[in-house]
């Protein structure tokens, strides 16, 4: 009888370890909305400005699937995101690398999360950053406040 006990409350402490893990999870799952008020870069893809909603569709600890989308559906890009450590942001941001009048998107951070997501640098971003730094145009970290 002490047996089935015994294995009756391993087995709910298990249930709830995995309850709590998959809540933690799903949080980075809820969508995003922000509206960027310049022309941007993901990837190979150029975006207007306008009102966006960003989702991860895959995320674990070390990386993520970002489906970016105008808000009048327009536009749908899909970037694959590296997960990176840092301090908890004291604000929801999106961050853009700007080198002279192009940006590119670089990165999101969740207010209160210590991890966020980086995008990689693209071929176009690395090609910019290279002919703007021969002409002395240095590389700018520009922060969009999420809602």
């Amino acid at each position: 009888m002490k047996t089935t006990g015994y294995t009756m409350i391993a087995l709910l402490v298990l249930v709830a370890s995995m309850a709590v893990a998959a809540q933690a999870q799903t949080a980075h799952r809820a969508p995003v909305r922000v509206s960027i008020p310049f022309q941007f870069n993901v990837g190979n893809t150029t975006l207007p400005a306008g009102d966006y909603t960003m989702r991860t569709l895959d995320a674990d600890s070390r990386a993520a699937t970002l489906q970016i989308s105008r808000k009048d559906g327009s536009m749908n890009v899909i970037v694959n995101m590296i997960g990176t450590m840092g301090q908890s942001p004291a604000m929801s941001k999106l961050t853009f690398h700007r080198y002279g009048n192009r940006y590119y998107f670089a990165g999101l951070w969740m207010d209160g999360e210590p991890e966020g997501l980086q995008a990689p640098k693209s071929k176009a971003e690395r090609a910019t950053q290279k002919e703007l730094a021969a002409v002395n145009v240095p590389m700018e970290t520009v922060a969009l406040k999420i809602r």
